[in-house]
């Protein structure tokens, strides 16, 4: 009997629905605003450039990159994730398909962008060496993944044992392990974001608690973000 290919649970409006709407709480709020300034950061994103966002989901992070004057493509292979992003009022081109086999050639991006991405996908190591692939000489790479030594990877854990949903199947990289997957590719810099807990416990001092994190203990903020130079 043949295998029956697991059903994308990014498939479902309601995902798309939720995802977008986590950003309109208040601590959806501040995990963004501090997870845009160490992306960023790293990122170092200018206008004119071509910038390819991998796993664009609802396209959250290429309609903010559009803003800041970039040239950008969103891929996903979710559709209904793309029908939630193509409705946003931004300038982005969206396509659907494999983020293990990108439709591009090499070189084609000046940055190229996947945040919660790799956790989901079958093989990460494919996915960053399309990545890689795609990126142009003196391009840059950056890529946020949840860290599984935060508390907000096993409440995700806790969550989806009780009610399902994407996080079931979701897989958790811890520091070395990323830091490992990267260094194939490039040289690597990296940091991790959001130290308040998922509860929102410490959002009232979230931006001291990010300052002293990142400083003193990178490698316990719920979100880890890697840059790769080529």
């Amino acid at each position: 009997m043949r295998a029956v290919e697991p059903i994308n649970p990014f498939e479902h409006p309601a995902v798309a629905a939720a995802y977008d709407g986590w950003y309109a709480t208040p601590l959806g709020q501040v995990s963004d605003r501090l997870e845009k300034a160490l992306v960023y950061r790293l990122a170092a994103p200018r206008p004119g450039e071509r910038a390819l966002d991998v796993g664009t989901g609802t396209g959250h992070w290429a309609c903010d990159l559009a803003a800041r004057g970039l040239t950008v493509v969103g891929i996903d292979a979710s559709e209904a994730m793309l029908q939630a992003a193509r409705v946003k009022d931004c300038r982005v081109t969206w396509r659907h398909g494999d983020v293990e086999e990108l439709p591009f050639p090499d070189g084609a991006f000046d940055l190229v962008l996947s945040v919660t991405v790799l956790e989901f996908v079958r093989d990460p190591v494919r996915v960053l060496s399309e990545m890689a692939r795609v990126t142009a000489p003196g391009g840059r790479i950056v890529v946020g993944v949840l860290n599984a030594r935060s508390s907000w990877a096993r409440a995700r854990t806790r969550e989806a044992q009780q009610r399902g949903g994407p996080f079931a199947s979701a897989r958790f990289f811890a520091p070395d392990e990323f830091v490992q997957l990267l260094r194939r590719y490039g040289p690597t810099e990296w940091s991790s974001s959001v130290f308040i807990g998922p509860s929102g416990r410490g959002l009232l001092v979230a931006d001291l608690l990010e300052s002293l994190g990142q400083r003193f203990a990178r490698g316990h903020g719920a979100l880890l973000v890697g840059r790769v130079e080529r």
